[in-house]
């Protein structure tokens, strides 16, 4: 089973413009794309990759995926896209939109292609904005101190506010954990 937990805030813009859609087609797949970044363009492209990932084409392998996405959106779009199960996770990313991977207690990126996943490895996924505010020993501190997605999320949002009130750009996250042993 994985777990997981999203988080989207609009900081402090007019309204919240970055896209995270799930979709269990059974696998969890899911996009994270950093959409704020694109202006008046920002709208219409989150829709595009909610549209892209709401329909059959969610079913194709991740790079074949990958490629439908980039057929689609502007040169300058930034979006993760990835297919999780209890032993593997799948992933490609373009631009500031990356994961991180604590495996073995150890925070290391998260590369394209095909990782295999042991119970309890735990990965965020999120917009370089996000990241920006975060150490990579802080990430590692706070996942290795939280119970769950949620409270692994709290943790680094609560560092987050202590910085900014949440008053910046758009904030995407989602925070995943294997429980292959539940």
């Amino acid at each position: 089973m994985i777990e997981y937990y999203i988080f989207m805030h609009k900081g402090g813009q007019e309204q919240y413009t970055d896209a995270v859609v799930p979709v269990a087609n059974p696998e969890l797949s899911m996009a994270i794309g950093a959409t704020s970044k694109l202006g008046e363009k920002s709208l219409s492209v989150r829709k595009l990759l909610s549209d892209i990932m709401s329909s059959e084409l969610v079913t194709k392998d991740i790079p074949a995926l990958s490629a439908v996405i980039d057929e689609h959106l502007p040169d300058n779009a930034e979006y993760m896209v990835f297919r999780i199960t209890d032993e593997k996770i799948d992933s490609m990313r373009r631009g500031g939109v990356y994961g991180k991977i604590v495996k073995n207690g150890e925070l290391k990126v998260l590369p394209n292609g095909i990782l295999g996943l042991d119970d309890e490895d735990r990965i965020i996924c999120a917009t370089e904005e996000f990241f920006s505010f975060l150490s990579d020993e802080e990430i590692l501190a706070d996942s290795l101190f939280a119970e769950s997605c949620q409270e692994w999320m709290n943790y680094m949002i609560k560092r987050i506010s202590d910085i900014n009130w949440l008053s910046g750009k758009n904030l995407s996250a989602v925070t995943l954990i294997v429980r292959s042993s539940e």
